[in-house]
């Protein structure tokens, strides 16, 4: 019986590319979201905690913007290193196979 098995280096980088392409707009998304209106908090919206409340919240909505930032250049990151299988993957493919 014999299988003839051949990886599919094309499927991998349109995985790659798919998966940054839906994430990638989701994170987009959360970031719009995050940084609309209203981003910036008066101190007023948080009775007498206010001054150290809105400061937190502006903190807080900071970090969460830098991280989904983070995460976008990360999902890069990944889309490219999958890249990078798929032609090691192709290079061992070829180098593997027996010429006449």
């Amino acid at each position: 019986m014999g299988h003839d098995f051949q990886h599919r280096t094309d499927t991998i980088r349109a995985l790659a590319d798919k998966h940054e392409a839906k994430c990638g707009d989701l994170l987009k998304d959360a970031r719009y979201a995050l940084n609309g209106a209203p981003r910036a908090v008066s101190t007023t919206a948080f009775t007498m905690y206010g001054f150290e409340l809105a400061t937190a919240h502006a903190v807080a909505t900071e970090w969460a913007d830098q991280d989904l930032k983070t995460k976008a250049e990360e999902l890069s990151e990944f889309r490219q290193k999958l890249h990078v299988v798929a032609q090691c993957r192709d290079g061992a493919e070829a180098a593997s196979t027996l010429k006449a």
